[in-house]
């Protein structure tokens, strides 16, 4: 290397770090900010099968997730991973992660899958053993300083269970060692900020027991607790309500200290995630859990409501749809209209897919992977001035709100099965409108309404949002359909783009004029800035 360049190099200042991302409301409004912009979180979370091999079909992930103007991918991150071997971190895995994302220009949620996954340490493998594992061996190996879950002798874990038991000191200090050696690391080389979020474990205890099983929620269920010595001294000492209330407590502790170790290191949003938990255990995971930002919501694959996130909207809980499951029909029916009701409808900071695996993925379905795509790319577009309007009369949002005919069948699990469209019949549907801070229903096709003073009319649009952005302007942006601005004479119109709060023209787009009513179809970037 020549002395000039040398010197140079030496020279050169260090990258200089973005601020970690948080949450922080707008309005009102709890909003995830990212290299302190506002921020929405769209995509999906990878199945764990397929972003552990890092291969050629998890690229394709994250190469699909990109066409589809997604925000935000997560993956899941197995503590077997990043310490093979006992006191000994290998961050790797992680970074190919990173690489994946800044290569797309996709931010990242990581979720830790350590002691506690789906009550499971690992997934059974085809033809045996494991994959992926997510507690290391060396603490499998170790029974005697490590104490996994033990259940009454009529239950019985699936085959990977059962985790490891939350009063267990032993096992909570090294999660939180190895938490905080991934925060640590993270905070130091991830100058980018592409990790956005971090998720702590993952669907916490006990939705996988086998039988025999009484109903959920029945006192029989609620009866069943770990048996170890640890769980029985803590029972004895204390007199509890419920088995199900003792577990869920010492879970939050669990998961309260694990996230302390976290942002001691690093200032990152952390949560965890329900599985169709009651609303009664999210308050006890906020209570709990100060350094617990939220606790995420699974299953929410319908914009009817009540729903999960209707539901779990607790005490200081911010909206989250965690996973959105691909293999439910009903979330590939509402796939145009998800984000949109958790962004607008729920006030949301984010919907994310869990893409399960072929053949019920988004990504090798086209009609499905265009549907997503169309509906991602106007929010990923206008993501400053949407979030700087919600919470305020500046504001119309709305979203198509459908529900299967009664005569769909149904599998095992009570999802509708798909007729030859691939998706079940629609019993009926109508559009869920915010207007300013209101909210109400409209029949489906067409509607009314008014926002900043500004009297519109909506057609064709299943989903779509209108934002007041001066006195004389307004931005649009839906996927598909047109909106009448009524009593406004030849405007001015561009289709383009928000990069943060700069607007990036593509051109100008083309406005239909009847009297004094302007007429603005979708434009290809799905987003178009009016100006009269």
């Amino acid at each position: 290397m020549p002395l000039l360049l040398a010197l140079c190099l030496l020279a050169a200042p260090a990258p200089r770090a973005l601020p970690p991302s948080r949450i922080a409301p707008i309005n009102g409004v709890p909003t995830l900010h990212v290299a302190g912009a506002p921020f929405f979180v769209l995509g999906a979370q990878c199945d764990i099968w397929r972003s552990t091999r890092q291969d050629a079909a998890a690229e394709a992930f994250f190469d699909g997730y990109q066409a589809m103007h997604a925000t935000t991918v997560s993956v899941g991150i197995p503590w077997s991973k990043v310490e093979p071997e006992e006191g000994k971190f290998d961050f790797a895995f992680i970074d190919w992660f990173i690489r994946q994302a800044e290569k797309r220009g996709l931010r990242l949620v990581l979720n830790l899958f350590c002691t506690n996954v789906c009550g499971k340490v690992a997934e059974m493998a085809p033809g045996g053993g494991y994959f992926p594992q997510y507690a290391p061996d060396w603490m499998l190996k170790q029974p005697d300083r490590y104490q996994r879950m033990v259940l009454p002798t009529t239950w019985r874990y699936a085959g990977g269970g059962p985790p490891m038991c939350p009063n267990d000191t032993d096992t909570l200090a090294r999660e939180r060692r190895l938490a905080a050696a991934v925060a640590k690391r993270l905070r130091e080389m991830d100058l980018r900020r592409t990790v956005v979020m971090l998720q702590i474990d993952n669907e916490y205890y006990y939705q996988q027991w086998e039988g025999p099983a009484p109903a959920y929620g029945s006192p029989e269920y609620k009866a069943v607790r770990c048996h170890c010595t640890y769980c029985d001294a803590k029972w004895a000492a204390a007199t509890w309500p419920s088995a199900e209330v003792f577990m869920f407590e010492g879970l939050a502790d669990y998961a309260a200290s694990v996230a302390e170790a976290i942002t001691s290191e690093y200032a990152i949003p952390v949560y965890v995630n329900s599985p169709w938990w009651s609303p009664e255990t999210v308050a006890t995971f906020l209570r709990r859990a100060p350094k617990v930002a939220l606790v995420g919501i699974d299953g929410a694959f319908t914009t009817a409501e009540p729903n999960v996130l209707v539901q779990c909207q607790v005490g200081r809980n911010t909206v989250f749809a965690a996973e959105n499951p691909t293999e439910n029909m009903q979330t590939r029916m509402n796939l145009d209209a998800l984000p949109y009701y958790t962004l607008i409808g729920a006030m949301g900071i984010g919907n994310l897919l869990w893409e399960a695996g072929p053949p019920r993925t988004v990504v090798e379905d086209p009609g499905a992977r265009a549907r997503y795509g169309r509906a991602l790319q106007p929010l990923r577009n206008a993501m400053e001035p949407i979030a700087r309007a919600r919470g305020t009369e500046r504001l119309l949002g709305w979203c198509a709100v459908r529900e299967p005919a009664p005569d769909a069948r149904e599998d095992a699990h009570g999802n509708p099965i798909p007729g030859p469209s691939g998706a079940p019949a629609v019993r009926t549907e109508q559009i869920r409108i915010r207007e300013g801070l209101n909210l109400r229903l409209a029949p489906a096709g067409r509607f009314e309404a008014t926002v900043g003073g500004v009297r519109v009319t909506v057609e064709g649009a299943s989903a779509g949002v209108l934002v007041r952005t001066g006195p004389r302007s307004v931005v649009v942006a839906l996927p598909a359909g047109r909106i009448t601005l009524h009593g406004i004479a030849r405007p001015q119109a561009e289709a383009g783009r928000f990069e943060g709060a700069r607007w990036v023209r593509a051109g100008k787009h083309a406005v239909a004029q009847s009297g004094a009513d302007a007429t603005v179809d979708a434009a290809d970037s799905g987003v178009v800035r009016v100006v009269w």
